[in-house]
């Protein structure tokens, strides 16, 4: 775990159950910019650690679900826990 923390991404499907095996990636805006992947749990859960930042913090700018474009533009903070729909 990174000094800053974790935070969690949940991949569900239509009925809201969680969907294991399904690649997650995660673009940084920070001192480490870039891409960060994972693939969920068998219960649809990916962690990633909070990367060292500026004072304004780090931005997620896009998050992706099997290369498909979910979400984005939030500053987590360690334990936030964020759920998207399968694309």
């Amino acid at each position: 775990m990174s000094e800053l923390g974790t935070f969690s991404i949940r991949v569900v499907d239509e009925d809201g159950v969680g969907v294991g095996d399904v690649k997650v990636s995660v673009h940084y805006a920070s001192l480490l910019a870039g891409y960060f992947h994972g693939r969920t749990d068998s219960d649809g859960w990916v962690e990633f650690d909070i990367e060292t930042a500026p004072p304004w913090g780090t931005l997620i700018e896009t998050i992706y679900v099997d290369d498909e474009e979910v979400g984005g533009g939030f500053h987590p903070e360690d334990g936030n826990t964020f759920s998207f729909n399968r694309p």
